[in-house]
């Protein structure tokens, strides 16, 4: 028998769940519930020998996670506190997920468009009501925002333009500080930050060569703004990591014939890791479809070829955790996901990032039921 206050508490939250959590949560201010601090990370663009490279440390109290493969033709509904948006997925991606399955920090997908989210302190992500207010907007959470472009965009073209209808809106504002670093198979690259509840995108003439290339200085990004990372004082650390990745893209457009891309790529990450904070190193090839990582748990260089994966809505999606101790190519070893695959990453995160209570409970069993909620669309007989 429990407590007449434990019972109280647990018919609320029952009663909460019928009113559906994601409105429940936003309508009770829930949503600003304090976790930890988020560590930072640091992405840069560079071509080596031709070949276009994207190479990006993950810098974050814990490691565990899960590389999971997303389908096209599945109608999902973003996990957004206010005017969820809804779309089906065009196409396939491998997104890196810790807070559960549609959740990822970073991914690439079929087309060759990667998306990295990376933390920025000063993010402000436009105001509810404002976006309530305006018939042309739809939101989405805003770490779920990368899988949404992943799901949506070819070009970096595209995810801009999609500014003018998706916002993110976050469900856990002091985990998702963040901004953006998006790059896709051309070569483009754009950097899309939300400050004082604006979008502000690095992106087009602005940052090119007359060659039409990016300039190096638009390539990278660590977690400071763009613009604060041209100054010329380096007096932190995101600072010191900018101008260090400027360097070593600027660098890799000089290697000898005999560099091979993947290993030069990495030797970058390592001069941008922060000790035992860097607990992933991806590296993306675009052009081959192909992403390399490597984890602080598991250091053997591992892959995984877009081209040897399903990515038809009638297939189950696939994952590997993404410390398994293997070499070499892991599309063989790709498991269907499960629910339990799912729970333990999900409990994984909350365990050790969200400090305990109704909301944190609340958030995470919205996590946890989201992938039984996507469904390929209903066609008409």
């Amino acid at each position: 028998m429990c407590s007449r206050q434990k019972c109280r508490s647990v018919n609320q939250f029952q009663s909460l769940a019928e009113l559906g959590l994601i409105a429940v949560v936003a309508a009770m201010g829930l949503l600003t519930v304090s976790v930890q601090p988020a560590s930072a990370c640091t992405v840069m663009r560079m071509t080596i020998h031709g070949q276009l490279v994207i190479a990006r440390n993950h810098d974050w109290p814990f490691g565990e996670a899960m590389v999971i493969t997303n389908h096209r033709g599945i109608e999902k509904t973003s996990l957004a506190p206010i005017k969820p948006a809804t779309w089906v997925s065009k196409y396939g991606s491998v997104s890196f997920c810790q807070f559960g399955r549609e959740i990822p920090f970073a991914g690439m997908n079929e087309k060759g468009l990667t998306v990295d989210l990376l933390r920025l302190p000063q993010t402000t992500f436009p105001d509810p009501v404002d976006v309530e207010a305006d018939p042309k907007l739809t939101a989405v959470n805003a770490i779920q925002w990368v899988q949404y472009q992943l799901d949506t965009a070819e070009t970096v073209a595209e995810v801009v333009d999609s500014l003018s209808t998706v916002v993110p809106i976050p469900m856990l504002p002091m985990v998702e500080t963040v901004h953006y670093f998006v790059t896709d198979a051309t070569g483009d690259v754009a950097v899309v930050e939300f400050l004082d509840g604006k979008a502000v995108v690095r992106h087009g003439d602005d940052y090119r060569l007359d060659d039409g290339k990016p300039k190096t200085h638009a390539c990278v990004l660590a977690n400071s703004s763009w613009q604060d990372s041209q100054t010329e004082q380096i007096n932190d650390g995101s600072l010191l990591r900018y101008g260090r990745g400027v360097r070593l893209v600027e660098m890799a457009g000089n290697l000898d014939g005999e560099t091979v891309p993947v290993d030069y790529a990495n030797r970058c990450l390592q001069m941008v890791a922060q000790g035992r904070l860097t607990q992933w190193n991806l590296v993306y090839l675009p052009e081959e479809r192909r992403i390399h990582f490597r984890t602080q748990n598991s250091l053997k260089q591992r892959w995984i070829d877009l081209d040897d994966l399903s990515f038809g809505s009638e297939q189950t999606p696939q994952a590997i955790d993404i410390d398994q101790n293997i070499d070499g190519n892991v599309a063989t070893h790709m498991k269907a996901v499960t629910d339990a695959d799912n729970e333990r990453i999900v409990n994984h995160a909350f365990d050790h990032f969200i400090p305990a209570g109704l909301p944190s409970l609340m958030i995470k069993q919205l996590l946890l039921d989201y992938p039984n909620k996507l469904r390929v669309p209903q066609t008409a007989p």
